[in-house]
């Protein structure tokens, strides 16, 4: 049987010997299990690093516009640093290419420094090499000492909060493989949701004195709240009906499939949080400023499972898991 992503991560890379000690690292204040790893630098700054490696034909299609796969690689990998809260300080970049084609690069490079310009995070450095297309970019951002959003901090009695709508990247997939074929605005808008997401740094960093935990909206609503409740050792209700759906997703699809795609369709690069219900109208507040749309989805209990629930309050079975590489 193959192994998950997770369990794969877990069974060979996060063994001793391998990941960071606390003991022997000092430095390391959080390593491998969480959106960034976590480095401390004296007594002012706390530097966070992620990771993420895009793979033709799996993240974006080959064939699709250079430019787009550019802004798209970028603005993904700073999800990560707007789920720990940090505020971003540049980036590296691993390209594998095929074969280097001048137009190609013209357009990847201009999609790039776009997306570098928009949200102030400059190209460091990097490597290339030859072989099958993929996009690695590594963010490293900033954050002040002490402080970090992490999966690890949900608590019972916490209200469960999401960012803007879901499930419009993952019926764009639909899209881009010919299933389906919208016209005029509903097009438009799945297709932006999917190479153009928003990273939500500036909603992150003004959730380090508000939440208690956070993650991005990568593989899925559901699949990324479990991420939560596992590192925390609580459980989750959430109520179907409050689940922000994306207009373009209710314009096109079955109400049936459109809280599939916002509970398990991931791509969305939202985030989803935990906080105490006393920061129930600051967060509220904190919607209205930033003008992100910010909607309270459920609860944190005891427990270890996320269940999904119904107007009165009966268990929904929901037949989505989220993305997984390798199952």
């Amino acid at each position: 049987m193959a192994l998950s992503e997770f369990e794969l991560i877990r069974r060979y890379f996060q063994q001793p010997g391998l990941m960071a000690d606390p003991l022997l690292h000092p430095g390391v204040a959080l390593g491998i299990g969480d959106d960034c790893a976590l480095l401390d630098f004296g007594a002012a700054t706390r530097l966070a690093i992620s990771l993420d490696v895009l793979v033709a034909g799996v993240h974006f299609p080959a064939a699709a516009d250079p430019s787009l796969i550019g802004e798209r690689a970028l603005a993904v990998a700073l999800s990560d640093l707007a789920a720990m809260g940090a505020t971003p300080l540049g980036f590296t970049l691993g390209l594998t290419l095929p074969v280097a084609e001048a137009s190609w690069l013209a357009g990847f490079s201009a999609g790039l420094a776009a997306a570098a310009q928009r949200y102030g995070c400059p190209l460091l450095g990097g490597d290339t090499t030859a072989g099958p297309l993929q996009v690695a970019v590594q963010v490293h951002g900033t954050l002040p000492a002490g402080k970090a959003l992490r999966r690890d901090g949900a608590r019972v009695g916490d209200e469960v909060w999401v960012s803007g709508q879901l499930g419009a990247a993952a019926l764009a997939l639909e899209v881009l493989a010919g299933r389906l074929s919208p016209e005029g605005e509903a097009a438009a808008a799945l297709l932006s949701a999917y190479y153009r997401p928003v990273p939500q740094l500036a909603l992150g960093r003004a959730l380090l004195d508000l939440a208690h935990a956070a993650q991005d909206v990568s593989d899925g609503l559901l699949a990324d709240l479990g991420h939560i409740a596992r590192a925390s050792g609580v459980g989750m209700e959430l109520q179907l009906a409050a689940v922000p759906v994306s207009p373009a997703v209710l314009a096109v699809a079955t109400a049936g499939r459109a809280s599939e795609l916002a509970l398990g369709g991931g791509d969305d690069y939202q985030l989803v949080f935990t906080a105490p219900s006393a920061a129930h109208q600051p967060i509220e507040a904190l919607g209205a400023r930033l003008q992100v749309l910010l909607t309270c989805i459920g609860r944190v209990v005891a427990g270890a499972d996320v269940e999904v629930l119904d107007a009165g309050g009966r268990r929904v079975p929901v037949a989505v898991s989220g993305y997984q590489h390798f199952t």
